[in-house]
C-alpha cells in the first residue's frame, strides 16, 4: 500500500495511467482532470515525486515524467522495465517489407502480454490520425472484426489498413483519398497473415 500523501499519490496513478496507454500529458491536462485550479499545484507533487525517487525527468522528451521502479513498486506493480518492444516498420501507404525482430523498447508504454508496436512509415492512414512517424501499437491477434484497423503482412509485405469485409473477399481500406484500396480476394486469404489489431497510437512530441 501507498506511504505517499493522498495528492502525490493521486498524480503518480495518473501518470502510471497514462504510461500504460502511451500518453504523455501536460501539467495543465493533469490539473484539468483531478481538479487542481492551476497546473503550478501540479508541478509542486511532481516535484516531489522526483525527489523521492517515483518519477523520472526524460531530458528528450517535451512532457518529460515517467515512473520509475520505485514508483511502480509503490503502487503495488512490477517495474516496466523494458517496455513495449517495437518489432520493425509498418506502411501506412505502399505496403513495405515487414521486420520481426526487436528493433528498440518504447519505454514510456507499460509492457503486456501480446502488446507489440510497429513504426508507422507513410501517410495513407492521415485521417484516421495516423501520421508518418508514429508507431502503432497492436495487440497481437489471429482475428480482425470487420471494421478494425489492423496490421496485416500480404505476400511477406506488412500494411496498416481498415479491414473490410466483402462479398469476394476483404479490402485494406487507407484513410486518405490519395490512396486505393487493396483487394484481396477470397482465394488469396491463405496468403495474409494477421499481425494484429490497432490499440492506440503512440507519438513523440519532440
Amino acid at each position: 500500500m501507498s506511504t505517499l500523501p493522498p495528492g502525490q499519490h493521486r498524480i503518480l496513478v495518473f501518470f502510471a495511467e497514462a504510461q500504460d496507454a502511451g500518453r504523455q500529458p501536460s501539467r495543465a491536462e493533469v490539473a484539468e482532470s483531478l481538479g487542481y485550479a492551476f497546473p503550478s499545484a501540479v508541478s509542486k507533487h511532481v516535484e516531489a515525486l522526483v525527489r523521492k525517487g517515483m518519477l523520472e525527468a526524460v531530458p528528450e522528451k517535451k512532457r518529460n515524467v515517467r515512473l520509475t521502479d520505485a514508483g511502480w513498486r509503490a503502487l503495488g506493480r512490477s517495474p516496466a522495465r523494458s517496455g513495449v518492444p517495437v518489432i520493425g516498420a509498418i506502411a501506412a501507404g505502399t505496403p513495405i517489407l515487414a521486420l520481426e525482430h526487436v528493433t528498440e523498447h518504447l519505454s514510456d508504454i507499460a509492457p503486456q502480454p501480446g502488446r507489440v508496436a510497429l513504426r508507422v512509415r507513410g501517410d495513407s492512414m492521415r485521417d484516421a490520425g495516423i501520421l508518418d512517424g508514429d508507431f502503432a501499437v497492436i495487440h497481437t491477434a489471429n482475428e480482425v472484426q470487420d471494421g478494425q484497423i489492423a496490421a496485416v503482412v500480404v505476400d511477406g509485405d506488412a500494411t496498416l489498413k481498415r479491414w473490410k469485409v466483402t462479398a469476394d473477399g476483404v479490402e485494406l481500406l487507407p484513410e486518405n483519398p490519395a490512396y486505393q484500396p487493396i483487394r484481396i480476394p477470397r482465394e488469396r486469404l491463405d496468403t495474409v497473415r494477421i499481425v494484429g489489431v490497432l490499440a492506440f497510437v503512440y507519438r513523440v512530441v519532440h
